[in-house]
């Protein structure tokens, strides 16, 4: 890779890492999926990563895995982006809807009919990414990595810039936390209790 992340890429070079990207890129959307929760935030996070990554290629570390450097990046950025949306960002189901004379049932969106295994399977993963959701980022991170992504203890303490021990008790506690609030929410139907 380039020493001067500024300079513009060389053909070669933007090829080289336009593959390195391509061999990541399921990873990457998988991870930033199980971060938001959602498929548009997803994208948008995979692709300012992807973005800053190539920005500063000059960075990598080629000893290094590539996916584990982009998980990183993909991590930071969806941190800034809860630290500004929380700043920012604030609505309460308890407080009236935003259209007069209509409830917050009618504006939410309801689900579609389908047939009943798609439905208990639909149910089923949407309660996980519900308790997903509840746990703290960090937890959240480690066992998206762990227990999704398939990726090693080195690997994510390496994404998340933590020592491996650290990673351990990340994973540990977020999968006691995880089985927790999945049994929360399956109680309640998905609400908050």
């Amino acid at each position: 890779m380039m020493d001067d992340p500024a300079a513009p890429a060389r053909p070669e070079e933007a090829k080289q890492f336009a593959d390195l990207i391509r061999r990541c890129a399921d990873k990457a959307y998988n991870f930033a999926y199980r971060l938001s929760g959602n498929e548009q935030d997803a994208r948008d996070l995979v692709q300012e990563a992807f973005a800053r990554a190539f920005a500063h290629r000059g960075r990598y570390d080629p000893a290094k895995p590539f996916d584990a450097w982009v998980h990183r990046i993909l991590h930071n950025v969806f941190l800034d982006r809860v630290r500004r949306y929380e700043h920012g960002h604030s609505v309460s189901l308890d407080a009236p809807p935003p259209v007069e004379e209509t409830a917050w049932e009618e504006i939410l969106p309801g689900t579609d009919k389908e047939p009943i295994e798609a439905l208990l399977r639909r149910e089923r993963e949407t309660l996980l990414q519900r308790a997903l959701d509840a746990l703290p980022v960090h937890y959240r991170a480690a066992v998206a990595l762990c227990d999704i992504e398939g990726m090693s203890y080195d690997g994510i303490a390496e994404v998340l810039g933590c020592p491996v021990g650290t990673v351990r008790s990340r994973v540990h506690q977020g999968r006691l936390l995880l089985r927790r609030e999945f049994e929360r929410f399956s109680k309640t139907g998905g609400g908050v209790s």
